[in-house]
């Protein structure tokens, strides 16, 4: 986290915006995901049913992240000199073609997954410029650390749970898990052995090594699981939040 007013920025694409001298104006803007609904009215009545969860979960829309940088080049304060720092600053903003960490400097444990698909606007002034920028992202933002991680320097009181996902198998074994987003995850799991899982009435395959298991996703909030076999498993998955 950078402190200090005037090294506050993003960083993306293997750079921070102070890399390239920007300075962040007051007008950054970050839009909230809508909840993505499929409503059907009923004939001659007054109600609405929705099935928008008729999958299990709420989808919602992606969200944007707009932010509008201070160009210039202070060594030279020539117009010449603003526009080469232009030029290379939107090589940097518009060179991934699909989306990628962006971290915002204010609660920089989580990222957006992001891509500048609009093209940006530039009002020029003198020697200087002010460049709005617009990402496309994903609706949630995603926490840096893995579930179960022990990193107290990090751990948020407010936000965090301290879990297991990390456990020995001998038959059989009732684990809990929290998924404290608000999504489903598909948990990256690892195991020593061949084992299957248990949750609400379904029966899942694990195969040896590190994948996923098909169709197996963690539910926002508690999840009692059942695994069953003889060895390791590990569950690795990031919270998900808006």
């Amino acid at each position: 986290m950078r402190n200090n007013l005037h090294n506050y920025g993003i960083s993306f694409n293997n750079h921070h915006s102070t890399d390239f001298g920007l300075d962040i104006l007051d007008d950054k803007q970050i839009t909230y995901p809508s909840k993505i609904k499929t409503l059907q009215r009923i004939p001659h009545s007054n109600s609405v049913y929705d099935f928008s969860q008729i999958y299990g979960t709420q989808n919602y829309s992606e969200r944007t992240f707009t932010v509008t940088f201070n160009v210039i080049d202070r060594s030279m304060w020539s117009k010449e000199s603003m526009y080469i720092q232009w030029t290379k600053i939107l090589a940097w903003l518009m060179e991934p073609s699909q989306k990628i960490p962006l971290h915002d400097d204010i609660m920089n444990d989580y990222y957006y997954l992001a891509e500048v698909q609009k093209e940006p606007s530039f009002d020029e002034l003198r020697h200087r410029g002010k460049l709005t920028v617009e990402f496309q992202c994903y609706p949630f933002r995603i926490h840096e650390l893995q579930e179960g991680n022990d990193v107290l320097d990090t751990f948020n009181f407010e936000l965090d749970i301290a879990q297991l996902v990390k456990y020995e198998v001998n038959g059989s074994k009732q684990i809990v898990l929290y998924n404290l987003g608000m999504t489903d995850l598909a948990p990256v799991i690892v195991a020593s052995s061949q084992m299957t899982i248990q949750l609400k009435g379904n029966t899942y395959k694990v195969n040896v090594g590190e994948g996923v298991a098909t169709g197996f996703y963690l539910v926002p909030g508690l999840n009692e699981i059942t695994v069953i076999g003889s060895g390791t498993i590990e569950f690795k998955f990031h919270k998900e939040v808006i």
